[in-house]
């Protein structure tokens, strides 16, 4: 038994004991979600097979899974160009996503599942391949050049303020070694 479910506004075919990744979803690592936007439920058999369309959803019908991971995928980079008019821009991007185990399929009378056993050997082979999210890039705070400058000659009268004293401290120590001898 299988289905077509709706989720963050793409639709994905789901069985029991799948592992799905879609965009993020709310919820900690072991919370169980269900998700009540099924589409299509189809039951194939030897003799005949069932199916079931929604207008547009299955009433009474619902897909369980398990949340296996929280993260950001890959990097992409969104590069826009004008030829010839030195206008160039460039983005990156990464989507966060939930990784999920499908545990139940639901369709009013009929039900299929995972057991259990099938479940901890899913969960044995299971590797994410989801980063954690990190810092944002942050931007430079000092932007012009103008501003800079005006900046580095600001710490450079804060250190040329600070020298005077210094220096003014180095006449009194040779004075000192001079009363001494």
């Amino acid at each position: 038994m299988y289905a077509v479910i709706e989720t963050g506004g793409k639709q994905v075919r789901v069985q029991a004991g799948d592992i799905i990744q879609v965009e993020k979803l709310t919820g900690d690592i072991g919370a169980k979600i269900v998700f009540d936007k099924v589409l299509f439920v189809s039951t194939p058999s030897e003799s005949n097979s069932e199916v079931v369309l929604g207008q547009p959803y299955i009433t009474n019908a619902s897909v369980e899974a398990e949340v296996l991971a929280q993260g950001r995928d890959d990097k992409i980079t969104i590069i826009k160009m004008k030829r010839r008019k030195q206008y160039r821009r460039t983005q990156g991007h990464r989507q966060e996503q939930t990784q999920l185990l499908v545990t139940q399929l639901t369709d009013g009378s009929k039900k299929a599942e995972i057991s259990a056993a099938d479940k901890k050997v899913k969960l044995a082979k299971f590797f994410t391949g989801l980063k954690p999210k990190g810092l944002a890039q942050t931007p430079k705070t000092l932007g012009s050049r103008k501003r800079l400058a005006n900046a580095k000659k600001a710490a450079g009268k804060a250190t040329a303020e600070k020298a005077p004293a210094a220096t003014a401290a180095a006449p009194k120590k040779a004075a000192a070694k001079s009363a001494k001898a």
